[in-house]
């Protein structure tokens, strides 16, 4: 299932990144083309994610951010047909915005990303050819918002 979706498998790491401080709200809505799937939402305060239980195939979160929302939506097609899935990981990052995007841009180039500036953040493909956004905001002083969504197909 998935086969292009391997941030599925982040899911255990954030299980055991339990710490009992604060929580991540986690949904995923897995579905196949003969109707079998799972749909779940589930907020569990003792959930903590942070940038290591993300990697966008080798590109991790900035250091020290903790993700507040966590979604994925997969479809699993039968045979030769590709499978879709979206990752969508919302976050805040302990760093102003300039160098967060700074950190981004040079850790993007560096894995050989094609992307382009999109507003504050990125738009391009990674390097399995998933399409990625990330947006970041501002969120006073030494303090980023962002949302990283990626697209597989």
């Amino acid at each position: 299932m998935m086969r292009h979706l391997p941030l599925l498998l982040v899911l255990p790491l954030a299980l055991a990144a339990c710490d009992g401080k604060g929580g991540t709200s986690i949904s995923i809505n897995a579905t196949s083309d003969d109707g079998d799937g799972f749909k779940g939402n589930f907020k569990l305060p003792a959930i903590k994610m942070t940038a290591e239980n993300f990697d966008m195939d080798g590109v991790k979160l900035y250091p020290n951010s903790t993700i507040t929302s966590f979604n994925i939506d997969a479809k699993d097609h039968p045979g030769e047909a590709k499978d879709e899935g979206k990752v969508v990981a919302a976050f805040t990052s302990p760093a102003a915005l300039a160098t967060v995007q700074r950190w981004f841009r040079d850790k993007l180039t560096a894995k050989g990303f094609k992307f382009s500036e999109k507003g504050n953040g990125f738009a391009g493909t990674t390097e399995d050819g998933e399409r990625f956004t990330l947006d970041l905001s501002a969120d006073g002083g030494e303090k980023t918002s962002g949302k990283m969504e990626i697209v597989g197909s």
